[in-house]
């Protein structure tokens, strides 16, 4: 008895005992080199990592914060880290890493030591193995990472979601949402986005409803497939604890680690949870108004069921309070109704707002204006669950019957619109046999970078383009209706091939590098003014009027009066920049103290390059210089030139264009002189780095002179952003 007394006492006291603290780890080492330095550093090289200063026996130390698992077991033997500035993945011989390396968990590796370099074209840290005969990364032991690395703090797991050009955050894992337009392929973005975590909108799988993830114990590739038909590998094991799992059937958003393998982008899933698709949203299960307001602007799209109970009042833009709105059919406008889940409702902030694409039958049959019989009509309507006049909206409906129904109404059908008069073209419903109208396309409401509607067909008569040397927008000074062209980027269409008011035109952006580009353009094919053109493509804001952009598709066909262009004259004098920058002096004594240069040879993208950033922000202002270019007997010299800018950002955002002056200018100089002359300060047009810009100055005022062309940098201690110019030529008639 007394021992069994004993041990409820016992019991009894180690149950008022409090369980011992947890003890946050703090590491020893602290980083000195970011993970895109380090894999800049190493790029193209598989190695033993060296110190980083020999003669202070300083090693490499990177940090980053942990943003895999492999509780699932689809990744295997791998622990991935990002910091502020890109991802990497650690090759470690050790499986149920999760257990102690949670997401979130920071981690401080000493890299020196260990291997950095590549298995298959990934990047990555671990030890020295072979592949195909090659030296290639392979696992490291689990003990050489335990003496390389050290934990730093308790897991934070609170996950931020950025854009792919925004500033990433460092204390919290974040997420990359982007397109699989966005991925590079080549240089320093290609190698941030290896091992970074990512989210895709808007996709869906090839094998929904009708696959598994992957076949037992067998390792398989999965298709993603993007709005506008593009497609991503999704590699998924056959020894994940899902791979028996049903392939979803719908739209959705999914996220995982954007991995490498060969010469293709592939994406990894970490565990089901990363697969936010459902059948909610198809037409045989739409959301409901409650649902679409609740998924307002997170990528979603699909189909929306409702009634119809008013419209936006003309005028408003943002939408505030019921005195924006009229709920009922006496309607001012009919660009957009009002649809909510009774047919009485008079509360708009329990309503969504829908966009009725100009030119369209959705339009034509469902707008109240014209319309006021199908007030409090049931609709079922497909579109992209996004903001419109400033509350929830759907926008990017095709305006078909296959985009919506309406009770007792028919959507579609019929003539394709006779044009009025002096119109020219008919307008039609964006599809191959019946593409929009060039004025269709111009009166749409569009924005910078969103896409209104994507893979349409519009079409008009090449009228001329926007030189973009004189102003990166369309107006009276830059729209050019002669041939030939001074740039290769872009045309106008009319519907009418005599038209020379811009604000009648649409734009079409033509890529650089693309066969749109090679056909199309007037630079090189002066004889397309006045050719009907018909073009698919997204519609979206250009060169600050509605018009295509990425094009994917395209019919050239003769039409009006083609006016007999002038044969250009002149012969190339000098060109550089194509393949090398030799001859050109980089000024480097003019690099800001810390900074090892501003211009540089970039041999990933074959262009002559200008940034003082380099981990930070340097002020900044120096000049490149060309050698000597004689045009001694040369008549009406010319300077012509492709460029972007991209990155100019000023507290982690775009700084506006016009803040833009005083960054950039394109210089000349007699060649002895000591004083440069400005040609003009560059206008950027955008900051992308695609499309290419074009440029042409005269030099008719050094005409039978020796001269040099600068390049001219600035930046401050709180913007530097990056210039590119490649592919220059100067010339002239001798």
């Amino acid at each position: 008895m007394a021992v069994a007394a004993s041990a409820v006492a016992l019991t009894s006291c180690q149950s008022e005992m409090d369980a011992p603290a947890l003890v946050e780890p703090k590491a020893t080492i602290e980083a000195n080199t970011t993970i895109l330095e380090l894999k800049n550093t190493f790029a193209d090289q598989t190695l033993q990592c060296p110190m980083k200063d020999e003669a202070t026996k300083t090693p490499y130390i990177i940090h980053g914060r942990v943003i895999s698992s492999d509780a699932t077991g689809n990744i295997y033997k791998s622990i991935v880290i990002q910091d502020e500035t890109a991802a990497i993945a650690l090759s470690v011989n050790q499986g149920s890493t999760y257990t102690d390396y949670r997401i979130g968990q920071e981690i401080v590796l000493n890299v020196t030591g260990l291997y950095v370099g590549y298995y298959n074209g990934l990047q990555q840290i671990g030890w020295l193995g072979e592949y195909k005969g090659a030296k290639s990364l392979t696992f490291m032991s689990w003990s050489y990472f335990l003496e390389h690395s050290e934990m730093n703090g308790f897991p934070n797991d609170d996950v931020q979601y950025v854009d792919q050009n925004a500033t990433w955050p460092s204390e919290n894992p974040y997420c990359i949402v982007t397109t699989f337009s966005q991925l590079p392929s080549t240089g320093e973005e290609f190698r941030k986005m290896q091992s970074q975590l990512v989210e895709f909108r808007n996709v869906s799988f090839k094998e929904g409803g009708k696959d598994t993830y992957a076949p037992y114990q067998e390792s398989v590739n999965r298709t993603l497939v993007d709005a506008n038909g593009a497609t991503l590998i999704v590699r998924t094991s056959g020894y994940s604890n899902f791979y028996n799992e049903m392939i979803p059937e719908g739209t959705g958003n999914v996220r995982g680690i954007l991995s490498y393998y060969g010469d293709a982008w592939q994406l990894l899933l970490r565990g089901l949870g990363d697969v936010m698709i459902t059948d909610k949203g198809q037409k045989n299960d739409p959301y409901t108004v409650a649902e679409a307001i609740e998924m307002e602007n997170q990528g979603a799209s699909g189909w929306v069921k409702a009634y119809i109970v008013g419209s936006v009042k003309a005028g408003v833009n943002n939408v505030t309070s019921n005195s924006d709105v009229i709920f009922g059919a006496d309607a001012e406008m009919d660009n957009n109704i009002l649809i909510a889940a009774s047919a009485d409702e008079t509360d708009w902030s329990k309503c969504i707002a829908v966009e009725l694409p100009q030119g369209t039958a959705f339009r034509a049959s469902v707008n109240l204006v014209d319309n006021p019989g199908v007030l409090k009509k049931e609709i079922l309507v497909k579109g992209n669950l996004s903001t419109f006049l400033g509350m929830p909206g759907l926008t990017g409906n095709g305006g078909t019957s296959a985009d919506v129904e309406v009770d007792g109404v028919t959507i579609g059908g019929g003539d394709t619109p006779t044009p009025g008069p002096g119109e020219g073209l008919p307008n039609g419903d964006g599809t191959e046999s019946k593409p929009y109208s060039a004025s269709q396309v111009n009166a749409m409401v569009t924005v910078n970078n969103v896409v209104l509607y994507t893979g349409v067909w519009a079409q008009g008569y090449i009228v001329g383009y926007v030189d973009t040397g004189i102003k990166s927008s369309a107006s009276d000074e830059s729209c050019k209706f002669t041939v030939p062209a001074t740039v290769v980027t872009n045309l106008l269409l009319a519907n009418t091939p005599d038209e020379k008011d811009w604000r009648k035109c649409m734009s079409v952006n033509m890529p650089s590098g693309s066969e749109y580009r090679s056909a199309l353009n007037l630079k090189d094919n002066p004889g397309n003014l006045g050719k009907l053109l018909k073009i698919k493509g997204n519609v979206t804001r250009y060169v600050a009027l509605s018009g295509i952009k990425d094009p994917s598709g395209y019919k050239l066909e003769s039409g009006g009066d083609t006016p007999e262009p002038p044969t250009p004259s002149g012969s190339t004098i000098y060109a550089s920049l194509s393949s090398d920058a030799n001859g050109w002096n980089m000024n480097e004594p003019q690099s800001p103290a810390g900074l090892d240069r501003v211009w540089m040879w970039d041999g990933d993208f074959n262009c002559l390059k200008g940034t003082a950033f380099n981990g930070q922000i340097y002020a900044a202002d120096v000049t490149c210089e060309s050698p000597v270019i004689d045009l001694t007997g040369v008549s009406d010299p010319s300077l012509a030139f492709s460029y972007v800018f991209n990155n100019y950002k000023l507290n982690g955002n775009m700084i506006s264009l016009d803040a833009f002056k005083g960054y950039a200018y394109v210089m000349v100089k007699e060649d002895g002189a000591s004083a440069w002359s400005e040609l003009v300060d560059m206008k950027a047009p955008a900051f992308a780095w695609n499309p290419w810009n074009d440029a042409n100055y005269s030099l008719k005022a050094y005409a039978g002179k020796k001269i040099r062309i600068g390049f001219r940098y600035v930046s401050t201690a709180d913007v530097a952003g990056t210039w590119e110019v490649k592919n220059l030529k100067v010339t002239g008639s001798k």
